[in-house]
């Protein structure tokens, strides 16, 4: 074989393999995935961990909204494409946002308004909420055995005396 010949099959071999690596890792994060209870935090208890030190004519409003704002999701769907990123919570319509990561407005079924983003890697997606009172950071991680997914979640807010977080397990859905 010819050294050009052989230099330009080399090549196109690295091409189409550093092609299909970033097609795999775009995939790899896609998927649905379902609750798994035994493995995941009380929400609950993070929220009543986060709000402990306030005022008690204050706690149970703050106890309120964030149990509102903070469901226990049984069902996610992660997946991405050129130009978008979006996020499914059981049957509520997708959350859409552009993959380049650009914050859009987006409004909550209830009609709150957010500012929200997304952040996508091979084996991790964060998504920002922003709204007038707060913050959520929402971080989908995949476990190396790609079968299950922790979303860690943490809600900010000047008027809370420390954040609220906590993390689910997910199961990913074979189909």
């Amino acid at each position: 074989m010819r050294p050009i010949f052989a230099a330009a099959c080399i090549g196109f071999t690295f091409a189409v393999a550093a092609g299909n690596s970033a097609h795999a890792e775009q995939e790899e994060l896609q998927g649905t995935y379902t609750l798994d209870s035994v493995r995941s935090e009380s929400i609950d208890s993070a929220i009543e961990q986060g709000i402990a030190d306030m005022n008690f004519v204050i706690r149970p409003i703050a106890r309120n909204r964030l149990a509102k704002t903070n469901p226990r999701y049984e069902r996610i769907v992660l997946s991405r494409n050129d130009s978008t990123v979006s996020v499914q919570f059981d049957a509520r319509k997708p959350i859409e946002m552009p993959a380049d990561g650009h914050a859009v407005p987006w409004t909550r079924e209830d009609g709150s308004k957010y500012e929200v983003n997304a952040q996508w890697s091979a084996t991790q997606l964060v998504m920002h909420f922003k709204a007038e009172d707060g913050e959520r950071v929402n971080t989908f991680a995949l476990d190396p055995d790609g079968r299950s997914l922790k979303l860690n979640v943490k809600v900010t807010s000047p008027k809370l005396p420390k954040p609220v977080t906590y993390t689910l397990a997910y199961r990913r859905e074979v189909s």
